[in-house]
């Protein structure tokens, strides 16, 4: 395994640096611990090991994604993925957050912890497994949550070709915590296949997602996927009348029992790179990049746009603390909130 660590920013006497990580196979893997920025995943042709695809979207600079607003790849919380109303009642008290996605809140609101320099606690190499661990401490009634909550992520990366992402969190004030990474995927690359993600298949092992209504807001039902747009329990490709209508931006059911199990894969059909989602999450937001930008500049002098990456993001389901039947959000004084999930890049499909 080989690491790099570099310092490249220092922002209000904080330092920003970027780790990179290739093991032993070629794959590799860069990141900041600025939000936890995922900017660089190289994954080696199979036939051409010292040929390589970058298959994450980013920006030229890893430092740009401090100007982020899309959350390219970044850990987002407390609370990932919408709240309704941008409102919740906790332990008879209310509690009004930033709505910062018309009427309701989103990944964590205005200033979240895709935003915040976490301190690069150690760099440990273990056998066949380097693992990064991060720590930030949020304050209380930061974005207007209560608790002072001690968080510490770790990014892991094997000669498997396995990158995991752990998540724990403990907190002085009954809280809720529910936190994400939110990874824009593309397995074409950046060189001769370039585009969006049409030609990309994707399986998810999911009967059910949670109805939504109005600004992608569950109201608590869970709707069968069989003979919707949304069933992907058998591996289907993303056509462009998928896109054409809408595409996908939903929360599937994928796991009941809590424990470490698949809960999705996806793949480019030109390179044959992709990754095999495990979690120990209940639910797996899947989007399609319908709201994405017109445009953005990416990196390799790339401009990206709508439609031009996906995301898989583990999760407890969308605004869990407003929805009596959806596992709690809910971390109490004395308990840890834990969430962890295993990526394994692909390049054999």
């Amino acid at each position: 395994m080989n690491i790099k660590k570099e310092k490249i920013s220092e922002i209000s006497g904080q330092e920003v640096f970027l780790v990179s990580i290739t093991n032993d196979n070629n794959f590799s893997v860069s990141f900041s611990n600025f939000g936890g920025y995922i900017h660089q995943v190289l994954i080696p042709y199979q036939n051409n090991p010292e040929e390589f695809e970058d298959v994450i979207l980013g920006y030229e600079e890893p430092i740009d994604c401090v100007n982020d607003k899309s959350f390219f790849n970044v850990i987002t919380g407390r609370v990932c993925n919408r709240i309704k109303d941008a409102e919740f009642v906790l332990n008879n008290k209310k509690y009004t957050l930033n709505n910062n996605n018309g009427l309701n809140h989103l990944h964590g609101g205005s200033v979240g912890f895709n935003k915040k320099i976490w301190n690069l606690d150690s760099i440990q190499e273990d056998g066949d497994e380097v693992t990064v661990s991060m720590s930030y401490h949020s304050p209380h009634l930061e974005e207007n949550y209560p608790g002072n909550l001690a968080c510490i992520t770790q990014y892991k990366f094997n000669n498997s070709n396995e990158f995991s992402i752990c998540y724990s969190a403990t907190t002085d004030e009954d809280t809720i915590v529910n936190i994400t990474n939110h990874n824009y995927w593309n397995f074409h690359g950046h060189k001769e296949y370039y585009g969006t993600i049409l030609n990309h298949s994707v399986q998810i092992y999911g009967e059910e997602v949670c109805e939504v209504e109005n600004d992608l807001i569950p109201n608590g039902r869970f709707l069968n996927v069989k003979n919707t747009k949304y069933d992907f329990m058998n591996s289907n490709n993303i056509s462009q009348n998928l896109l054409t209508e809408g595409g996908i931006d939903i929360n599937y059911v994928v796991n009941h029992e809590k424990v470490m199990k698949p809960v999705g894969r996806t793949w480019s059909n030109l390179t044959g790179m992709g990754v095999a989602y495990s979690s120990d999450q209940p639910g797996l937001q899947f989007y399609t990049g319908g709201n994405m930008h017109p445009e953005y500049k990416g990196k390799y002098s790339r401009v990206y746009g709508k439609n031009y990456g996906l995301c898989m993001e583990t999760q407890l389901f969308p605004d869990a603390i407003n929805q009596a039947n959806f596992e709690s959000p809910i971390l109490k004084v004395g308990e840890e909130y834990t969430s962890n999930t295993i990526i394994k890049f692909l390049n054999n499909c």
